[in-house]
């Protein structure tokens, strides 16, 4: 799975205050940052991802899938 680090240096209160928020919604930070990128960039700069077709019967069912 592709990994992306974010570094802020030792001015920025970003880190704290994110840390902050994450515990207020009782998430993990990586969930608040997880959200924060799908709310601001999905919905208007990222392309939609097809939904997948259904399977329609057993042998498409355990077809492994590709990512």
């Amino acid at each position: 799975m592709p990994a992306f680090s974010i570094h802020f240096d030792g001015s920025h209160t970003t880190p704290e205050r994110m840390t902050a928020r994450a515990q207020e919604l009782g998430i993990p930070v990586e969930a608040l940052i997880h959200r924060a990128i799908a709310e601001h960039l999905g919905a208007r700069f990222l392309p939609v991802v097809p939904a997948s077709r259904e399977p329609t019967n057993l042998s498409e069912l355990s077809r492994p899938t590709v990512c």
